[in-house]
């Protein structure tokens, strides 16, 4: 397996991904398949995940696993930012109940 990192900017963060790429021959065609890593993969904890399999092309399998840990990495920080959200309202209302005893 081919391994090698990434570096995925979402919004004004940074990300550090790896990514491994398995490449086996299917007749004449290529057949391509794109992992993320859970960390370095040189860890001994660090675990491969695969994203999609069977890219005809580096490239593509490439642009694929960038434009899904992309997405991956946005749908995380909204959830962050959602549970803060409900962190904050839940503290406000306990306040306030406080306050009202």
């Amino acid at each position: 397996m081919i391994k090698f990192v990434r570096h995925i900017k979402v919004g004004d963060q940074e990300f550090e991904t790896w990514f491994g790429m398995e490449i086996k021959k299917k007749g004449n065609r290529p057949n391509i398949d794109i992992f993320y890593y859970t960390d370095d993969p040189s860890e001994e904890l660090s675990m491969h995940q695969l994203i999609k399999s069977n890219f005809q092309s580096k490239k593509d399998a490439l642009q694929f696993g960038i434009k899904f840990m992309r997405s991956m990495y946005q749908d995380m920080i909204q959830r962050e930012k959602e549970v803060t959200k409900k962190e904050k309202k839940a503290e406000q209302s306990d306040s306030t109940e406080k306050v009202s005893e």
